[in-house]
Parts: structure tokens; C-alpha cells; sequence
């Protein structure tokens, strides 16, 4: 049986944590590189462990979770994008595309989609 992990995030000191259990290890270990920006991806080592069908349905509960974590941190991305650019009626397109990891095409119809104006010049 492969046992998750748990993730503790917040400030201790003013008693504002918050615990996220039930954490793949491989998305845990995958996760923790992509915040500290490590590049060299590794496929699951934990999941493998095991007899085959095991292996299997580690495997595809992990493939599970990533999917659900990454549709979640797509959509946070989206809002955050929106945020960005209502903060002021200059905001730099340009840089928010390259922080996104996108194309400025793909930013206006994110954009647009949350209602925000395509071309910001006055009518």
C-alpha cells in the first residue's frame, strides 16, 4: 500500500496553517521541484513500486490528482492574469504573457473571456 503525504502551508508563528493531506508522493515531490524551479523532470518512482496491477492503479490515481491540481492552478493562472490586468489601464500585456508562459493571442482570449477589453484605447 502506498502511503500519501501531506503538505503543511502557512505561518506558524500566527497560527494561520493550513494541512493538505492525502498527497500523492510523486506529485508532492514534482510539485515542491516546480516551486523551486528545479528543470530536470523525473517520471514517479513511488507509484512503480509493486506488482503490476498495483503499479497500475498507483499510476493512474496519480495521473488523477496531477490532472486535478493542474486544472485548478489553470484556472487560479486565469484569474490571476485578469487580476494583473485590471490593476492599472497600462498594465503590461506583454510581460503578464511572458510571466503566464503564453502567447499574447492566447492572453486576449483569456482576457476576453473574463470580460476584459481586447484593445484598451479609448472608442
Amino acid at each position: 500500500m502506498l502511503k500519501k503525504w501531506f503538505a503543511r502551508f502557512g505561518a506558524e508563528d500566527n497560527g494561520n496553517v493550513t494541512t493538505v493531506y492525502d498527497i500523492h508522493p510523486d506529485l508532492a515531490e514534482a510539485f515542491a521541484d516546480a516551486i523551486r524551479n528545479r528543470v530536470n523532470v523525473q517520471p514517479p518512482r513511488h507509484a512503480c513500486n509493486g506488482d503490476q496491477l498495483s503499479g497500475y492503479n498507483q499510476l493512474t490515481s496519480l495521473i488523477a490528482q496531477t490532472s486535478r491540481v493542474i486544472k485548478h492552478l489553470e484556472e487560479f493562472r486565469e484569474l490571476a492574469i485578469v487580476e494583473a490586468d485590471k490593476t492599472h489601464e497600462q498594465a503590461d500585456r506583454k510581460g503578464i504573457a511572458i510571466a503566464a508562459g503564453m502567447p499574447p493571442s492566447r492572453l486576449y482570449r483569456i482576457l476576453e473571456r473574463h470580460g476584459r477589453p481586447k484593445s484598451r484605447k479609448p472608442a
